[in-house]
């Protein structure tokens, strides 16, 4: 028995033979449990190599694989489903037709490449919107359905043709895409036994974190993996099942014992996280939910702080409070801000967030955001590499041919295309024949300048070809930007931000770093690994304030947490109000916001929001209606604000220029009261009629000569001086 390990923990650690399922509540250890079990399995001499583990996150596979190697320096292969799906893929694609050097198309290349197909098709003439299109394949995918299977177009008009198409065109170009490296697998282990049985014997012993996630498609491919050995242990909270919009199946996890009959079913209740009255509250809440199994969470931890409750006038008002709060707890209880968070119901609620986050020169991060791998000159240089690995890739054809501008346009490009398909030959090969000056059974007619352009291009590529099988990878990637032109490119851009040439710079950093820390270095895994990057794995570790919706904060964990927008319509959110069980998904996100804290959680909420334009008034969320009194501190809706120049105390630390243009006035204007002549920036001069406390603090109504009207201006906004 393990004395670290709680008596729950330890009975899940030593249970090693058949299905398992691991009910962790939220901060219950769940990933020290799967890593000694692990460790177990080891010391009872299993095979390091005979045992899977898969998450949803590159940082908490990470995580987890560490954790092993420090306790039995051994390497065991944890990592995404998705990953694991172009492991698979890359050992044994072939199968089904496609060459071992596939490229794995991100969601704008596959945009691009549906966009191509729409434009081939009959549905051309219909504009249809390609997002309900990428979102039908999607879901069609996922639901395993191939093309050929699709009935009608009901939805959109010629959806199975241009499903079809966009099917045998990834395969053209020897691409997938993300749902290709869960769907293809699967295909992969149904059409060949063999196949799958040699997997089924590599892997015997399968552990999958957050099982409540699980989709269909890596449900049906945990169930052919472990068929034969049955050895899965799942660890995973049905009150954290947040994620139906992007296919999870809460299902999954509820119908466990009954997909695997005779099942050991273990519940870990004793959270380390959290103080009691979080817990409690947060118990609370979720029991209005029926779809779950009952447990009840309890810390040792002690009462703590009661759950404080803000009512704001305005959504301006809240996040006033917000950032009052911010520098309160980091000054006064020398929180770090990177130990908070605020937490909204939707990314638009960031907006009067990040103003007065701004305005006090607090630094901060949104999580979720747009990640540094799809910023475009990281894509544009990624794109050039791929044409090293694949001359097939046409969408990274497509996006470098005019890096720097060759005068190539849609009508020329598309007539390339067509060209290489009617050769029979790749896209870069059909290039090859083009400026050398090869037959071919349809000549490309180009003018002088794109076949000088063209040439350039051909050239271009084999100088990077001939780097990547001469140089280092940190090499390589310095020559695609220096060789394509394409940092002078930048350079000469007037419109180019200077952090654009900064982020290339990064990503040779990223290249030097990944190249020192793997083995084998090769450019098809690097681009591998990038493309199957997170938002959330880039998240720096700089000391910042973290702003996320719910969504992105799960697994995560802050000594200081707020939820704002607590209001019927905004969270729950309106588009649930009519589905019960939609309903309980908002709660479970309820819930998850809620674990996050561990001795400090606020609620706010406004009693007025401009929504569409529209100020309305909003009612209380449900949500705090169901967490008894005795867990919620109300706080006065009146703003108190911090005096000195910046909120966050250590000064070096400021936003750059180009965040800080508004100004930073946080006391109130000195030495001004009724009757003062005053000048105010935008409405000229004036003369002060009247001081009074708002809910803002210290405000005057002043009478401007400029228009003779009165208006009400706060005091630390104004940037008032007395004439």
């Amino acid at each position: 028995m393990n004395r670290s390990l709680n008596k729950e923990q330890n009975e899940a650690v030593e249970y090693l033979k058949g299905p398992l399922l691991i009910l962790a509540g939220a901060g219950s250890g769940k990933t020290s449990v799967v890593t000694h079990r692990i460790a177990n399995l080891i010391s009872k001499g299993v095979p390091a190599s005979k045992i899977l583990g898969l998450t949803f996150t590159n940082k908490a596979a990470n995580e987890m694989k560490e954790r092993v190697q420090r306790l039995t320096q051994q390497n065991v292969l944890i990592c995404t489903f998705h990953s694991l799906g172009a492991r698979l893929l890359r050992e044994s694609i072939h199968h089904l037709g496609y060459i071992r050097d596939f490229v794995i198309y991100d969601e704008d290349d596959a945009d691009k490449l549906l966009k191509t197909c729409v434009g081939l098709s009959a549905a051309a003439e219909f504009k249809p919107d390609l997002k309900a299109i990428r979102t039908l394949i999607s879901r069609t995918k996922n639901s395993m359905v191939p093309p050929e299977q699709v009935l009608g177009g009901e939805q959109i008009p010629f959806f199975p043709a241009i499903y079809a198409l966009y099917e045998a065109k990834l395969k053209e170009y020897n691409a997938v895409d993300y749902d290709d490296l869960l769907v293809l697998p699967v295909k992969l282990f149904k059409q060949f036994p063999e196949i799958l049985q040699h997997y089924q014997e590599r892997w015997q012993f399968v552990h999958i974190d957050e099982y409540q996630d699980t989709n269909g498609v890596q449900y049906a491919l945990v169930q052919l993996l472990v068929n034969a050995h049955k050895n899965l242990c799942v660890v995973g909270d049905p009150d954290q099942s947040i994620y139906s919009w992007r296919g999870a199946n809460i299902q999954n996890i509820l119908n466990f014992e009954r997909d695997y009959p005779g099942s050991k079913v273990i519940t870990l209740e004793q959270n380390y996280r959290s103080r009691s009255n979080i817990l409690n509250a947060s118990n609370a809440v979720i029991a209005y939910n029926d779809r779950r199994f009952e447990k009840k969470l309890w810390s040792a931890r002690g009462p703590g702080e009661k759950i404080k409750l803000y009512r704001a006038d305005t959504e301006r008002t809240e996040a006033i409070f917000v950032a009052d709060k911010i520098v309160s707890h980091h000054r006064e209880d020398s929180i770090p801000l990177n130990d908070m968070v605020v937490f909204y119901r939707t990314n638009a609620q960031s907006r009067a967030l990040e103003d007065h986050l701004m305005h006090r020169r607090i630094p901060y991060v949104i999580v979720g955001g747009i990640s540094f791998y799809q910023r475009r000159e990281i894509k544009d240089i990624l794109a050039w590499l791929r044409m090293v690995t694949s001359g097939k890739d046409f969408i990274a054809f497509d996006r470098t041919i005019n890096l720097p501008k060759r005068g190539f346009g849609d009508t020329t490009i598309d007539k390339i295309r067509l060209g290489s398909e009617q050769e029979g030959i790749s896209i870069f090969e059909y290039c090859e024949k083009v400026v050398s000056g090869n037959a071919l059974k349809s000549p490309l007619k180009i003018s002088a300048r794109q076949k000088e352009g063209l040439q350039d291009y051909v050239r271009i590529v084999h100088a990077l070809k001939t780097s990547a099988q001469t140089s280092p990878l940190s090499q390589l990637v310095k020559d695609a930007i220096e060789l394509t032109g394409y940092r002078k490119h930048l350079e000469e851009d007037k419109e180019t931000e200077s952090d654009r040439t900064e982020n290339l710079s990064e990503l040779l950093s990223k290249a030097m770093e990944w190249e020192m820390s793997v083995q084998e270095p090769s450019l098809e895994a690097f681009l591998e690994e990038l493309s199957l990057k997170s938002s959330l794995d880039d998240a720096d570790v700089q000391e910042r304030i973290t702003l996320m919706t719910i969504h992105n904060g799960k697994g995560l964990e802050f000594t200081v947490t707020f939820l704002v927008g607590m209001e019927e319509g905004l969270f729950p959110h309106i588009n649930s109000k009519d589905s019960a069980e939609g309903m309980e998904e908002e709660r479970r996100l309820c819930y998850v916001g809620m674990t996050r804290a561990k001795e400090y959680l606020y609620l706010t909420h406004a009693t007025t929001r401009a929504i569409w334009g529209t100020m309305r008034t909003q009612a209380l969320s449900r949500f705090v209606k169901e967490v008894p009194s005795e867990y919620i501190e109300r706080l006065n809706g009146r703003i108190t604000p911090f005096a000195g120049e910046g909120a966050y105390s250590k000064p070096t630390q400021r936003f750059s220029a180009s965040s800080t243009a508004r100004p930073t006035v946080e006391e109130e204007a000195p030495g001004i009261g009724n009757g003062d002549l005053v000048f105010h920036q935008e409405f000229g001069i004036g003369r002060v009629q009247n001081t009074y406390q708002g809910s803002l603090g210290l405000t005057y109504t002043i009478l401007f000569s400029k228009d003779n009207c009165e208006k009400n201006i706060v005091a630390r906004y104004a940037q008032l001086s007395r004439i």
